[in-house]
């Protein structure tokens, strides 16, 4: 009898072990099954994977661009777009503009982005940094060159300035003096001037210049113009060579000054007489021998050496095929 109650508490104790096993198993299991579904961690993905899903071909939200440092080193044949940025003088412009154009042509991975604005502007805009190469037609004065010390400054052109007037005008030839007194309105008509008519004007000279951010103006007031003298109030102030000569074109009392290399049959580019009666056109041979008394070096400048794609467009300019174009464009070569 103690065997059979003894067996019957084994059985009993046994039964309530497995069901106290069981009800913990149990237990422990829901716990983690919440565990799991709290603290599972999110999936990154690879940085590979990442690169595929951002490309333009799997997005067409994407655009492939590839940033190019101001002053790269990166050659222009990298196979990488790169893009230049150039701004500055008008009169430089139309050279640097066909230059980049058939610079392109040769090499589909440059983009070439030419303005004007002005010397003022180019310089400006270099120092800045805004710009890869700026553009002057006159020189870089003392104080910017203190104030902006790596500047590298490249001659690529030379050029003169033409004193023009409408082809309506009679006058034959013009001196430095009568030039000067005209522009400080010291003469304000044409009939004070020998051989000059305008007929059907009231003969009063319409002066056009450039802006004060123009190198020509620079160049041309100083070598003119008394030192610090400012010309006549009335003048009209235009931002470039083409607005200059569209004026005066259409104006027929008009007297202005444009680069050689913008000079047209729509105006008269007046040869200036010397003192001692011999008269100098404003030419492309009297330029590249200096015997034109208006003449001057075109210039590109740079932060430091220029490297990389603009060292590449600067080397372009002063070889035999970018000289080919500075005389294409009607200005002087270097050599």
């Amino acid at each position: 009898m103690i065997e059979k109650r003894s067996s019957y508490l084994i059985i009993t104790f046994s039964l309530v072990a497995v069901f106290m096993l069981a009800i913990a198993a149990g237990c422990t299991s829901n716990g983690s099954t919440n565990t799991a579904s709290t603290q599972a961690p999110v999936a990154t993905p690879t940085a590979a994977a990442t690169a595929i899903a951002a490309s333009p071909a799997n997005n067409p939200t994407v655009q492939e661009t590839t940033a190019v440092p101001l002053n790269t080193s990166s050659p222009a044949s990298s196979g990488q777009k790169q893009t230049l940025r150039i701004s500055g003088s008008t009169t430089v412009l139309p050279i640097v503009q066909a230059a980049a154009d058939q610079f392109m042509a040769a090499h589909p991975d440059a983009d070439i982005q030419v303005s004007g604005g002005g010397s003022g502007v180019g310089i400006q805009a270099i120092g800045a940094g805004t710009v890869d190469i700026g553009m002057t037609s006159r020189e870089v004065t003392a104080a910017e060159m203190a104030k902006y010390p790596d500047f590298v400054i490249t001659p690529v052109a030379q050029d003169g300035i033409a004193i023009i007037v409408n082809p309506t005008n009679t006058i034959p030839s013009i001196t430095f003096d009568q030039i000067r007194q005209i522009y400080l309105g010291n003469i304000t008509k044409w009939s004070e001037i020998t051989g000059a008519d305008v007929p059907g004007t009231n003969d009063q000279i319409v002066v056009v210049g450039r802006d004060s951010a123009s190198g020509t103006r620079v160049y041309f007031e100083q070598t003119i113009l008394p030192v610090n003298a400012t010309p006549i109030a009335s003048m009209q102030e235009l931002n470039s060579n083409g607005a200059v000569l569209q004026n005066v074109a259409q104006t027929p009392d008009a007297v202005g000054y444009i680069s050689i290399g913008f000079v047209s049959p729509d105006i008269k580019a007046l040869p200036i007489m010397e003192t001692n009666g011999t008269t100098v056109t404003p030419s492309v041979d009297n330029v590249k021998t200096r015997t034109y008394p208006i003449s001057r070096n075109l210039y590109v400048i740079t932060n430091g050496q220029p490297t990389g794609l603009a060292g590449d467009f600067i080397k372009y300019i002063l070889s035999p095929d970018g000289q080919k174009i500075v005389a294409d464009q009607g200005y002087v070569t270097l050599t």
